[in-house]
């Protein structure tokens, strides 16, 4: 069975060229394209697909908007970001509203066809090589018995936080004190291994912590 993908960019070239370079793999096949949010949308519930292809920047309804609102839905397709931007702040806005998997327009005629074949087959945290150096963190999972083990309140949190919760929604969603939830952050940072809040999220995407 081939991997059903929708093409959500506004730009009528770059999805030209995404269903070139799509077209190359026999597994894979082109189901529909959207130039905006809201047919994005639509077209999600008519066609079914297995793998959205989400440009991030998009007027009126931007990738956030349409990451979160597909991924409410609690249904396919797994959204795989795809920016001409590779700061943190658009990594983390895509992941915390759903998406995951992070690529750049850049990376994509190498890296395209691997990311949309293992995001298909249920991958979680899938982000390029120049993506996982700038957050400073594996590109492919290290594995869950290299991390120590988290406590529950822990695991807790991490869900939160990758769900984009702050410290503070955090403490109420618990009913834990803020500063509890910030020395357990510190704590799933060190077990991690990792620096910040994004790399946390991808890390524990990565290795099906949450």
């Amino acid at each position: 069975m081939k991997i059903k993908v929708l093409l959500v960019d506004d730009h009528s070239s770059v999805r030209h060229g995404l269903r070139k370079l799509l077209s190359r793999s026999p597994k894979i096949e082109i189901v529909g394209e959207a130039g905006d949010g809201r047919k994005a949308i639509q077209l999600t519930k008519a066609l079914q697909p297995d793998v959205m292809l989400l440009d991030v920047e998009m007027p009126g309804m931007n990738g956030y908007e349409v990451a979160r609102q597909v991924s409410e839905s609690g249904k396919f397709p797994r959204i795989l970001a795809l920016s001409g931007y590779n700061e943190k702040r658009y990594i983390l806005g895509m992941f915390a509203n759903g998406a995951v998997g992070y690529i750049t327009k850049e990376e994509a005629p190498e890296q395209l066809l691997t990311a949309v074949d293992e995001i298909a087959a249920g991958k979680r945290g899938w982000i390029s090589e120049n993506v996982a150096r700038i957050l400073g963190v594996p590109a492919r999972p290290i594995g869950q018995d290299t991390i120590p083990a988290l406590t529950s309140i822990e695991k807790e949190i991490l869900r939160c936080i990758v769900e984009g919760k702050t410290d503070a929604e955090i403490s109420v969603i618990l009913a834990i004190d803020l500063g509890e939830v910030q020395r357990a952050n510190q704590s799933i940072n060190m077990k991690l291994g990792v620096k910040s809040r994004l790399e946390a999220i991808v890390r524990a995407m990565q290795e099906d912590l949450v």
